[in-house]
């Protein structure tokens, strides 16, 4: 009866978001971008049994290292393929990652109502529930990153804990790479008394590194030796978008501040008061506070510097702003009386307004299959090359089960139109198009043959 007593408020937040990140989370078919795309690669890794030369539409894909991908592969071996089980991992690491801030939360504070407020920010962060609930690698990056960050506030105190840092961050890095990387200087932040005890702390050290390595560069060295170019585009084009040095010196504010407010939505002016509070009452001079907004620099200032953000890529960003809302609202109402009722009453009232505005956007009411998923899938029964004439390659690939080629990159056609293609002589091919492609080719005189249609789309041969 006490263990209940003293961990409530994590028993609130496990039964509260587990039902809110998986109710109904098979509903809705796998999204173009990037759902079905990971789900693709991840069948491929189950079918071919190839868990380290990942592949997508017939193709070598290293966009990303594989960690994400193994675990949905991991979920597809226990469940089977489905949209339940292509999401299963990102929910279920998104609720391990509720309980991380929670802890770090009452790690950092020593307040479980702090660490509680953290938790509810973060889960009421309306694009930190919608990429949980999705088959993708937001959810798998930030749960290694509360964990990294919860291990290493562990080793502060106690270095025995520090090998497993390591291995953290190792799980990180095989995540999202480059991304992560920065989190090196908040290890660092929080153990360099420990570090510099070279000579007591050495075992611990290497042993981190030896976990670290062992996880992360045997895929590296692997591709690296045989992939030529591995290299380019995994570390520039996609690890730094082709960056410059210089160009980290060119600001672009508004769009990040602008995607930082539509994905936090209602908290976001209450983390710009809670960043002017601490700074006004001098609170920034503590280390728990200067450990949150040097937190908050390293994760933002990155986007600060980039033309190519997205709104999802901002999510990492949530974490040391969940944490500072927690704690400048928790100093801010110590001033009044009845501070604990007040702080209470204040995160329920906005959480439960965050909730009402978003819950249509999140749960779906029924089952709904597209047209586009209804074509694939009636496509999969030809065996024959599948062409198509439209932009839902993933999802074309994920639920017919083929490799698809998409026209435009059709070799031997100049201008990747459908008429072009039915002037090449071709055989065992069908062609995936929309009835405004098809009146193409009856204009042009090229007589065709229709094998499937639905409202939107037709399964065409000669």
């Amino acid at each position: 009866m006490r263990i209940v007593k003293n961990n409530v408020f994590l028993y609130l937040l496990i039964i509260f978001f587990a039902f809110l990140f998986f109710f109904r989370l098979g509903y809705n078919s796998l999204t173009n971008w990037d759902e079905a795309w990971y789900g693709s690669i991840a069948r491929e890794i189950i079918r071919t049994n190839d868990w380290i030369r990942l592949t997508w539409n017939g193709y070598p894909y290293f966009d990303h290292p594989p960690l994400g991908f193994w675990l949905i592969a991991l979920s597809y071996k226990i469940f089977g393929i489905s949209e339940f089980s292509t999401r299963f991992p990102s929910a279920f690491l998104g609720l391990l990652s509720i309980i991380f801030i929670y802890k770090i939360g009452l790690q950092i504070f020593n307040k479980k109502a702090i660490g509680f407020a953290a938790a509810l920010v973060l889960g009421s962060s309306v694009w930190y529930l919608i990429r949980v609930r999705s088959g993708n690698l937001d959810s798998t990056f930030v749960f290694f990153y509360l964990l990294t960050i919860y291990l290493a506030l562990k080793s502060s105190k106690n270095f025995k804990w520090f090998p497993l840092v390591g291995l953290s961050v190792g799980a990180l890095i095989m995540t999202k790479t480059i991304v992560g990387v920065s989190i090196i200087i908040l290890i660092v932040f929080l153990n360099y008394s420990q570090l510099l005890k070279i000579r007591k702390n050495f075992i611990y050290i290497i042993l981190a590194i030896l976990l670290f390595s062992v996880i992360v560069f045997p895929w590296y060295i692997f591709h690296l030796k045989y992939y030529p170019g591995f290299y380019q585009r995994h570390f520039i084009e996609i690890g730094i978008r082709s960056k410059t040095l210089s160009s980290y010196f060119n600001l672009y504010i508004n769009k990040p501040f602008y995607y930082l407010h539509m994905g936090i939505r209602k908290w976001y002016f209450i983390w710009l008061f809670s960043v002017a509070y601490l700074i006004v009452r001098f609170r920034f001079i503590k280390k728990q506070v200067i450990f949150l907004f040097l937190w908050s620099i390293i994760v933002l200032y990155p986007f600060l510097t980039s033309e190519k953000t997205e709104l999802w890529h901002m999510i990492p960003v949530y974490l040391p702003v969940s944490l500072t809302i927690a704690y400048g609202m928790y100093d801010f109402l110590s001033l009044l009386p009845y501070k604990s009722a007040f702080y209470a009453i204040f995160f329920a009232i906005i959480f439960l307004i965050q909730m009402k505005n978003f819950w249509p956007e999140i749960i779906p009411k029924s089952k709904y299959i597209s047209d586009e998923i209804d074509i694939s899938r009636k496509a999969a029964k030809y065996n024959k090359t599948i062409v198509l004439d439209d932009e839902f390659l993933p999802v074309a690939v994920f639920y017919s089960g083929r490799n698809i080629i998409q026209i435009v990159y059709y070799p031997n056609i100049s201008n990747h139109t459908l008429v072009d293609l039915y002037k090449l002589k071709y055989k065992d091919l069908i062609v995936i198009a929309r009835q405004s492609a098809v009146d193409s080719l009856t204009n042009a005189g090229l007589a065709y043959k229709v094998l499937e249609k639905n409202n939107s789309f037709l399964i065409l041969t000669k």
